[in-house]
């Protein structure tokens, strides 16, 4: 399907769904002024032309050690190779949080959150065995903040 440009209220909701998550549909009808049904359409619509991903829950653990893992792999590719099949196998890995191809290279920057090291140790093993990657670092990582921008005051 392809994707349509969010018109000024499709970015409110944007705004809203960023800031509050999965914020009830009432609550989001009375902020951008729809109807319960139009704001449900909206947002099915937005998810299917790919401008909601999914939704994530982030939990603070009282012990690190029970909270997820986060780590980056970096893979460099192989010479010929345009990295099609790597891309595609990547989406089988639910616990990619982003995937980044590095201006310059073919090296791609893969974050994840995984649960155990064990996990991440069967996920760098099947990138290992694919035929695009040349080389791959793993680090573990952990996070001290996380930012994303404030949504934009949108003019209603």
């Amino acid at each position: 399907m392809p994707t349509r440009e969010p018109d000024v209220l499709d970015l409110l909701i944007l705004g809203i769904l960023e800031d509050e998550g999965r914020v009830p549909t009432t609550v989001l009808a009375a902020r951008t002024g729809l109807t319960e049904r139009e704001c449900e359409e909206r947002v099915i619509g937005l998810e299917l032309h790919g401008h909601i991903g999914g939704y994530t829950i982030i939990r603070k653990f009282p012990d690190p050690a029970l909270g997820p893992l986060s780590a980056c792999i970096r893979i460099v590719m192989a010479p010929g190779r345009t990295g099609d099949d790597l891309y595609r196998s990547m989406e089988s890995i639910a616990e990619i949080t982003t995937a980044e191809l590095l201006d310059g290279d073919h090296t791609v920057l893969v974050r994840l959150l995984v649960q155990s090291r064990d996990r991440l140790k069967a996920i760098t093993r099947f990138f290992r065995a694919q035929l695009a990657v040349l080389s791959l670092e793993v680090s573990t990582t952990q996070p001290l903040f996380s930012r994303r921008p404030a949504p934009r005051a949108l003019a209603r």
